[in-house]
Formats: C-alpha cells, structure tokens, sequence
C-alpha cells in the first residue's frame, strides 16, 4: 500500500470514486462542505484516548464508519498476534446500544477472524454491558476483547474500547502499537476482509448467570437483603443494563421501580437527552417518579453500563452524590468491614479525593494513583491483587470497581454495595450525607470536592484547550482570589497541573482525552461545609472569567 501522504481533498476523492461505497454513502459524501471534508477526510487515524477510540459517526477518515471499524480491528488482531504466544487466540466482542453498534461488531469480528482469531459474539449478537464483557475475558480466559461503545457520549458517536487477557483496557504503550499497524488515512477505503465464518462463534446468554453469581460470592456480605420500605427508582438510559440490573437487584430483596421512559433499548436515546448521570440533569425523570413513589434513592446507569450515579433525597432537597463521594464512602464502610491478614489496598487516580489516604492510614491499607482512566487502574490491580487484599477502585468522574471479578468500571456490583450501605445507613436514621457529615468528616476532617467541566465549543477544540491549559501551567500569582498559592506543579503520572493551597488542599487542572472539556478538580479541607462551599463557589466563578469560558 502506498504511503504517500495525501490531502484531505485527493483522500475524498479516492473515497467518491470507490466502488466500494454504496449510492447511499456517495450521496452523503457530495453533500460535504469543504470544511468538513478537511477534518473528516484528514490525513491522519484515530488515536486511543483516555478509554478507547471514540468519534462522531459519519464518511470519513476521522469519523466513525464501517472502513474505520475494519482499520482499528485489523490492527488490534495484529497487535495480539504480536505479543501472544498461546494459539489458538480467542476474543470477545460485544456492544452497546448506538446506532449501528451491532453492525460494527459483526465486522469486527469477521475482520478478526480473517486474520485467524477465532471470535466470540453473545447470542443473536445481544448488546452487552462493558463490565461482563471484562468478566467474560478473565471467566473464559480469552486473550481479549472489544466492546462497540462511545459509554455516555452523545447519540451521534461511537466507539471502540479494546481489552487485554487480564480483563483491563490496553494501556497506552499498547495503544501505540495498535496504532502503529494501522494502515495509512488514504489507504483505509483499499481495506478488504475475507472473514473465516467459522471461527466466529456464540457464548449463550448464560454467561450473564455466572457473572451474577460471581458477583454474589466476591461481595463482603454477599447475602445481604434490602429492607426500605419504599422502591429503588433506577434508570439504564436506553442502554445495555435497562433489563440486567433490576434482575439482579431483585435478587437482594430490592424492591426496584425502573424509569419506563429510559429503560428500554434506544439508539436516539429519545427520552434522555443527557445519558451521562453524572450530569444531574439526567436524574430528571428519575426524581419526578421517585417523588411519585415516595423513593429517596435513584440510581443512573450509562449506556455502556460502566458508570453508576446516585441522587438522594437529604432532608427534603435531592442531592447527586459524586464520585469522590462515594469513593470516600466504599473505602470508609469496606475497610470497616475488614478482618484479614492481608494487606488492603485502594485504587483510586491522582485528581481524585485525598481524604482516603487519611481514612486508609487507619487501616494500614496502601492507596495507589494513577493516570484519569480506568485502564490505568485496572492495570494496578492486576499487579497487586495475589499479594494484597482489593478493598475498592474509584474515579471522581463516578463508576467504582468494589470486587475483583473484572478489571472495569462496573456498575452492577456498585449498585449492590451502594444499596447494602444506604440500607445499612437507614438502620441507623441516616442517608450517605449524614454519614460523610456526621461520622467521616468530623473524623478525618472537613472535606469538600468538585470537578468543573468547561465544554470548548469550537472546532479546533484540541488547540484551545492546549492554549487555556498552558495559560494555567504559566499563571505567576502566588494568590488566586483569597487562596494562597504555596507551591505548583505538573504531575507527570496524573497528566495534570497542580496548585497546592496547603498540606493537604490542592486544585488540580486537566485537559479530557476524549472530550472538549477543560477540567479543574477541587479538594479543600477546612472547618465546615458551609465555608468550602462557599469557597468553591468563589473560585468556580473566578475561574470561568479567567479562562473565558
């Protein structure tokens, strides 16, 4: 194939004349304006983010379509080839529940199978959570996996998360090679398969027993029975869990109202406008039937089934708890609760809360950091798990991983162990805030954390984040509003820029790998909630007029 480097405008052009598109998709490409042909046909590849490759659906070599999807398999099957020995290699490939999802899946797996990986699809190529498909490479022991998924992005993406033998996302030095073995941007449209049927085969929908019995055993009181007299209001987003988790659920006596408008499969996700439940928004029609039902406790689930989020009703006012915060109460209630001789240890990244190394010193557990990304967390319990004792591993971007079976975000045991301390909580007249105000915080210290999103609305969102992250790295005042900046610095294994106001305080600034957001992360200590808040709310609006944003 010819590496020779080509324009936007010679790569359209080599895609208009192919035969290889059909009338649909040329008509499509002739109603491109010349400035969409510039990116979308850019001589270059998509590149592995913070979770995989994810991008806008569309023709192109830089959007998600069909010519892509054969690139980005072709190069992963490689990759294992490359750096497995055992064969015959065996992987799994399962999807969410976006726009041509399953479409993408079926020619993942025929492009690795022309490649002599035998391939495993669900039956009838069901969609599938991303937490089962990392618990069905380390239950089948398979060399791999992929899931077709864009997690929480809006409707008009799509994706591509690639696993490694252990269960965990490849890491970047993987990812380097994968994109290493990709062929050229103007070489794409020229990509033939000649799938080995064959080798695609069916994993039976039984799989979903065993993960939820394994689920059962790893939990640290796996018969555990809810006793709230009022449901559990829950919503999948039109994704993989709308079904799977209220079963589950209901195996732990848990009384579960599922939001009807959200819990069927969607790829408009037409009655939620922000899959994300870490946006507070999408707990909308979730609060409107827990006030109906007489719930106090909503649990949001992602599309992909990776992240949860819960809202509570605290003395009459709903209130979405945070990753931090619900961090802070997993590693508080699972290190009470544990008795072993080994070591425990904690998993957490390096722009989340603090507060746990506090709580963990208690116990003499070990707290790692890692880069943002699960892939990175996942990676350091497989490295610790056979010599220490797992506790928990949490991101303050919500999702938390609380037993060892998969090495993934999981939303499923999650909700478990969330439900098992609010029913805990409730037996003694208190909710999760009452708990972290009124037993942890008065204990290891007033805490308060919240991560800002800045969302770059621009096309050349890339260059204007690195423009508004370097304008912080460069900012020379040793005061910011009534804080006082002791020292700063870039903390090269969190990827981020710091700001440390004092021995245990720091702001923490970040630029997304796979969106355009501006992210700052705060972690104050001081004597009260009320004086934190108050002093988060100073700084949020200092910051968005120095930004611009």
């Amino acid at each position: 194939m010819s590496n020779t480097p080509a324009s936007p405008t010679s790569i359209y052009k080599d895609w208009l004349n192919s035969n290889k598109l059909s009338k649909e998709e040329r008509r499509e490409l002739k109603k491109l304006s010349k400035q969409q042909i510039d990116v979308q046909f850019a001589n270059k590849c998509l590149t592995f983010g913070t979770a995989g490759v994810r991008g806008v659906m569309g023709l192109g070599t830089t959007t998600m379509n069909r010519f892509v999807y054969a690139n980005l398999a072709l190069a992963y099957g490689k990759y294992l080839l490359k750096t497995n020995k055992h064969r015959p290699l065996k992987i799994v490939v399962g999807h969410d529940n976006r726009y041509n999802s399953d479409f993408f899946s079926l020619l993942v797996a025929k492009a690795l199978s022309s490649l002599g990986i035998i391939v495993y699809l669900y039956d009838k190529n069901q969609l599938m959570p991303t937490p089962i498909i990392s618990f069905t490479i380390r239950h089948l022991k398979l060399s791999g996996g992929i899931i077709i998924t864009a997690s929480h992005n809006p409707k008009e993406y799509n994706g591509f998360k690639a696993y490694r033998n252990t269960g965990g996302q490849v890491l970047d030095t993987d990812a380097r090679m994968i994109e290493k073995l990709m062929v050229e941007p103007n070489d794409i449209i020229n990509i033939t398969i000649k799938p080995k049927t064959s080798l695609i085969k069916t994993i039976p929908f039984s799989i979903i027993n065993d993960y939820f019995k394994s689920a059962k055993k790893a939990l640290i009181n796996p018969n555990w029975k809810c006793s709230f007299k009022s449901p559990i209001v829950f919503s999948g987003h039109h994704g993989t869990t709308c079904k799977l988790i209220p079963e589950l659920l209901k195996k732990f006596n848990v009384n579960v109202a599922p939001v009807k408008e959200q819990c069927f499969f969607n790829h408009d996700f037409v009655n939620s406008p922000h899959p994300n439940p870490e946006d507070f928004a999408a707990f909308n029609l979730s609060i409107k039937l827990a006030n109906k039902v007489n719930s106090n406790i909503c649990l949001g689930v992602d599309p992909d089934g990776d992240r949860l989020a819960i809202a509570i009703k605290h003395q009459g006012k709903w209130q979405l708890m945070t990753g931090n915060e619900m961090g802070i109460i997993y590693t508080y209630y699972l290190l009470n609760k544990y008795h072993q001789k080994k070591q425990p240890f904690v998993v957490s990244t390096h722009v989340s809360t603090n507060l746990i190394d506090k709580i963990a010193k208690d116990f003499n557990a070990k707290v790692y950091r890692t880069s943002t990304g699960f892939k990175w967390i996942g990676d350091i319990i497989e490295q610790e798990y056979n010599c220490k004792h797992f506790i928990v591993a949490f991101e303050e971007a919500i999702g938390a991983l609380v037993c060892p079976i998969n090495r993934d975000k999981d939303s499923f045991t999650a909700s478990l162990l969330a439900l098992e301390i609010a029913n805990d909580c409730a037996k003694q007249n208190m909710d999760f805030v009452d708990l972290l105000e009124n037993k942890i915080y008065p204990k290891y210290g007033h805490w308060f954390g919240f991560t800002d999103s800045f969302v770059i609305k621009s096309s050349n969102w890339q260059q204007e984040l690195q423009s508004k992250f370097k304008f912080i790295c460069n900012y020379k005042s040793k005061t910011f509003g009534n804080l006082t900046i002791k020292t700063t610095c870039f903390n090269k294994n969190g990827n981020c820029f710091e700001w440390h106001l004092d021995k245990w305080s720091r702001i923490k600034f970040r630029i997304s790998g796979t969106e355009p957001k501006f992210k700052i992360y705060y972690n104050l200590f001081g004597n009260s909630q009320q004086q934190l808040k108050n002093t988060y709310n100073d700084l949020h609006s200092k910051f968005k007029k120095l930004l611009g944003v």
